[in-house]
């Protein structure tokens, strides 16, 4: 008997062949990762998570499932990412909806880690993220720390309202101020800072042109840009957050993996002292981040 395909007509498959169909349709089609998006795409679809898959393997799917299942792997196969199927990311524990903003990877909760640390002991801190995106950030910090508030920016009108679809979901909505601006054009001059953090568009020219599919066709280029050489966010948030942030205040940022040291630079030319570059589980430079000067 031939094997039965996802295509062919509901034939009563449980959650295990379910997953295991939908990963060899995956490895068939050399997409690199087959057995994780099989897995990450059926725990989405049906709402189970990894124990329930686990323990409830061989219950059978409904037929409304499999043809969710269907739909979603058609649309893997002709190269559109898993999450921009299910339309929400994982970050930090917690579920964000990516509607028309940069998907939030996992290498961005270093720069979370790190803003977390600085503020630690600071009561009431205030914060100011640039390029909120999904507000994963933001969010992330509001829902850990009740005393904190954070004004977010972002140019994108599109990504303000998905940042407040997030803030709402996770009931934090009451201490975000959400900013339409480019970088701190829009910001009240006397407004300061305890701490400043971006994940800002560092991609260089150059190598936006060599984007894969999956990143160049479903990310915003507006996240993605960064200049010629990557650098030109940093050269106005640096010199700008210096401005804004109280004494002995903390700036961080994500960079690419090849930009600790040009960055550090900038910082230190900026008056930063303390300025160290932070690396991910991959051991690739990932955040850099300083302080401001006592007075």
């Amino acid at each position: 008997m031939p094997p039965v395909s996802i295509y062919a007509p509901y034939s009563g498959l449980n959650h295990r062949s379910a997953k295991r169909f939908l990963a060899r349709q995956f490895r068939e089609a050399g997409l690199p990762f087959p057995d994780e998006d099989a897995l990450d795409l059926l725990l989405g679809l049906t709402g189970l998570s990894h124990a329930d898959y686990v323990a409830r393997g061989t219950d059978f799917v409904s037929a409304e499932t499999f043809d969710a299942l269907r739909r979603a792997a058609d649309r893997r196969l002709a190269g559109e990412p898993v999450d921009r199927i299910l339309g929400w990311r994982e970050f930090d524990g917690r579920r964000f909806a990516i509607d028309n903003v940069l998907s939030p990877r996992g290498d961005t909760e270093v720069l979370l880690r790190a803003a977390r640390q600085a503020v630690r002991d600071v009561p009431d801190a205030r914060l100011l993220e640039l390029g909120t995106g999904s507000g994963a950030l933001a969010v992330s910090l509001l829902a850990e720390r009740p005393d904190c508030r954070v004004t977010a920016t972002d140019l994108s009108e599109d990504a303000l309202r998905t940042a407040k679809r997030n803030a709402d979901a996770h009931g934090v909505e009451d201490r975000l101020s959400l900013v339409r601006s480019d970088w701190f054009e829009s910001l009240p001059g006397s407004a300061r800072f305890d701490a400043v953090l971006s994940n800002p568009p560092y991609i260089t020219t150059d190598a936006m042109a060599r984007l894969s599919s999956e990143v160049a066709d479903h990310d915003p280029h507006l996240a993605l840009h960064g200049g010629a050489d990557g650098l030109d966010p940093y050269r106005v948030i640096i010199p700008g957050a210096r401005e804004r942030l109280m004494p002995e205040g903390w700036l961080g940022v994500e960079i690419g993996f090849d930009q600790g040291s040009p960055v550090s630079t900038l910082m230190r030319g900026s008056g930063f002292q303390d300025v160290s570059v932070l690396q991910d589980p991959a051991g690739l430079d990932r955040v850099v981040c300083g302080q401001a000067p006592s007075a």
